[in-house]
């Protein structure tokens, strides 16, 4: 069996579940696993060190190209490295098909100085693996246990039959939620928390009283932008029986340029209204698959809370726009002048597709139950 380095890059609050139950599955197989601290650096130091030398390296991030480039590039010392793509951060790559399928691109931070990030640049992680492979591969995971399960199976191993009965469970119920609202996606937001999954109407995102301004209560210094693709489609047309339908979004064509597409409608769309509402979610799921996220601080206010929209104007940023609200974490330090984190998507993730194969595991799925709420 291996010593295995275990390095994950901050991302969200669950990123010590992540790195723990990896430890744990991987130490059940019986390699011999030493954690670093959670952070952008401690992997990158860690595998150009003497100490790296015959061990396996093992990073869990988001899905951009700089980690993974700056080890097949450099003179790391791992006898061999995994990255671990998770699938709970609003990266893009939110199920194994997308890990299959969707081509990746720099890290939004642009810094990726690596002579790969360009070749690699659009590429989908199975054919940047057919490249990198004599070195290092990525694997994909959506939650902590898929992550492990499928890192084990990179490695050889094999996962034991609890892993994969819960696995299975957890598949049956939530190919069960796809199955039942299919034919609304786009429409319809799913969202597991705890014990619970809610289900409800995606709202007006035009009714919400929350505003996130740069110049007024967003901290510059602390905004993040991540373009999913960047070369995704920005101006979205429909014909319909001589009207054309078209939907932009203009300041993503000022920063990219046109990127146009027209479609076709479906079976189902008898009239005007409905060619609208169709233009609409498809637009939607173009802004969910291959839109933005951002990361950010904002004052502090009891206000802020997932799951809920937010008019987010940021010119800085090309950003005039409603987003919405995924992640939250208060930065209390003791005095009135406290701060909230954000993180905010173009459009409500979705739970994934009926028709898609899945081996993700809902946490504690055999006991959840379903429940409708209505959100701001």
């Amino acid at each position: 069996m291996s010593t295995v380095i275990l390095g994950c890059d901050i991302n969200n609050g669950n990123d010590s579940k992540f790195q723990n139950t990896v430890a744990s599955a991987l130490e059940k197989q019986g390699h011999t696993v030493e954690k670093l601290t959670i952070g952008p650096n401690y992997f990158a130091s860690y595998s150009y060190s003497s100490k790296a030398k015959g061990k396996i390296g093992i990073f869990l991030i988001a899905a951009g190209l700089t980690a993974l480039c700056d080890l097949y590039d450099g003179n790391t010392n791992f006898k061999y490295a995994y990255f671990g793509i998770r699938g709970d951060i609003g990266n893009g790559i939110a199920s194994m098909n997308d890990f299959k399928t969707k081509g990746i691109h720099k890290d939004h931070h642009g810094d990726c100085i690596s002579k790969s990030c360009n070749p690699f640049n659009g590429k989908t992680f199975p054919q940047i693996n057919e490249i990198t492979k004599a070195k290092c591969q990525a694997v994909y995971g959506g939650t902590p246990q898929e992550m492990a399960d499928n890192l084990i199976k990179a490695m050889g191993g094999k996962t034991d039959s609890s892993s994969n009965n819960s696995a299975s469970a957890g598949s049956s119920i939530k190919d069960a939620l796809k199955k039942a609202v299919s034919g609304w996606d786009g429409d319809v937001e799913i969202r597991v928390e705890k014990d619970t999954v809610y289900v409800n109407k995606i709202k007006d995102p035009t009714k919400t009283k929350l505003v996130i301004n740069e110049f007024e209560n967003a901290q510059y210094d602390s905004i993040t932008v991540t373009d999913i693709n960047p070369q995704t489609t920005n101006k979205l047309t429909v014909n319909y029986k001589g009207y054309e339908l078209t939907l932009q979004d203009d300041l993503l064509i000022k920063r990219f340029g046109e990127n146009s597409e027209t479609i076709e409608v479906d079976e189902f769309v008898k009239t005007y209204d409905d060619a609208v509402s169709f233009l609409q979610r498809a637009w939607n799921k173009i802004r969910r698959d291959d839109g933005r996220q951002v990361e950010l601080k904002v004052k502090g206010d009891i206000q802020w809370k997932t799951g809920v929209w937010a008019r987010v104007y940021l010119p800085s940023f090309y950003i005039d726009d409603y987003m919405y609200i995924t992640r939250m974490s208060a930065d209390e330090d003791g005095t009135s002048n406290w701060s909230t984190g954000l993180t905010l998507v173009d459009y409500p993730p979705s739970f994934g597709t009926f028709e898609e194969e899945s081996t993700e595991e809902t946490e504690d799925s055999d006991e959840a139950s379903i429940d409708e709420e209505a959100t701001e």
